[in-house]
């Protein structure tokens, strides 16, 4: 996993794009090319970093609110173009009728209070971003924009390559993962956990402070790669923190396809409470505590947990 990671970066101030009222576009057909190579085609992983150099070579800088508005709309449009080009069926199990990309900007230090990407069919709820090993529900391809944050230390992605796991220890994609209290999103078995991050898993190497990157995954259960977090925490306890991100998945029209994907992994449909567990409670600390520990050494961010 830790080859896939450094493989997997992909500087965006690389490629020539125009900016126009404030706004990067169009998207490179390079880039997106080499999205489809590294996620679609390859490994499943995709790291977009350089957007404190892109913005740069346009005269602005990240730490600017309208500047980093400007490049996490661009990371955005880096993945719609790369969902457009995918041939999204060839990495899904089950029929699945994907008709939009769906975007939110979550709070990823404190708690969401009102939180869901499709309204039409999921009850709004509070919404922790912080989570154990894990994949989101019924979306083969996620990404998530990181960054810059303000005043925290940890919030590292982290990424398990539960693929190979599964294909050594024989373990069966239904039997990985099991429904997560709170949440629509599904968590990898206690028992396969501490094996994956031992063995199976990196913290990607991305600066979060002075830069933004964006981590696009295969997600599907069945092929894909699980992700977690480690823990964020403020860096000066007397000092607010700030650590913004972008959620992005491929969504459908009706909730029939939802439930579909729960039933094809052996799991019930959920009944999804809309308040998270408390701090210091069982359930907040088996799904909700990031990956302080269980990871080997010698991952791309030279972290020892």
């Amino acid at each position: 996993m830790t080859d896939i990671a450094r493989q997997a970066m992909v500087d965006v101030s690389a490629y020539d794009v125009e900016l126009t009222d404030g706004r990067f576009g169009p998207v490179p057909a390079e880039l997106t090319k080499t999205l489809i190579t590294l996620v679609a085609d390859g490994a499943g992983l995709a790291v977009c970093h350089g957007a404190r150099a892109l913005l740069a070579r346009h005269g602005m800088d990240i730490h600017d609110e309208d500047a980093a508005a400007a490049a996490r709309d661009y990371f955005e449009a880096v993945f719609r173009a790369f969902a457009a080009e995918a041939d999204i069926a060839k990495h899904t199990p089950l029929v699945m009728g994907y008709d939009q990309v769906a975007a939110m900007d979550v709070d990823g230090f404190n708690k969401n209070t009102s939180f869901t990407p499709n309204s039409d069919h999921t009850e709004s709820r509070e919404f922790l971003t912080t989570k154990c090993v894990h994949f989101d529900a019924a979306t083969t391809f996620i990404g998530n924009v990181y960054g810059p944050n303000t005043n925290i230390t940890g919030g590292l992605p982290i990424v398990g390559n539960t693929r190979e796991y599964c294909r050594t220890q024989g373990v069966e994609p239904a039997d990985l993962v099991e429904l997560m209290p709170h949440s629509y999103n599904v968590a990898v078995r206690q028992e396969h956990t501490a094996a994956i991050l031992s063995d199976h898993a990196a913290v990607v190497d991305v600066d979060l402070i002075d830069d933004m990157a964006m981590v696009v995954l295969n997600n599907e259960v069945d092929g894909g790669l699980a992700h977690a977090g480690s823990t964020p925490s403020l860096t000066d306890p007397a000092k607010p923190g700030k650590r913004p991100l972008r959620h992005i998945e491929l969504q459908f029209a009706d909730g029939q396809n939802l439930d579909n994907w729960y039933r094809h992994y052996r799991l019930g449909i959920p009944e999804v409470n809309v308040k998270v567990p408390d701090v210091n409670t069982p359930q907040h600390d088996r799904y909700h505590r990031g990956v302080d520990s269980g990871l080997a050494a010698g991952t791309p961010a030279g972290q020892s947990d």
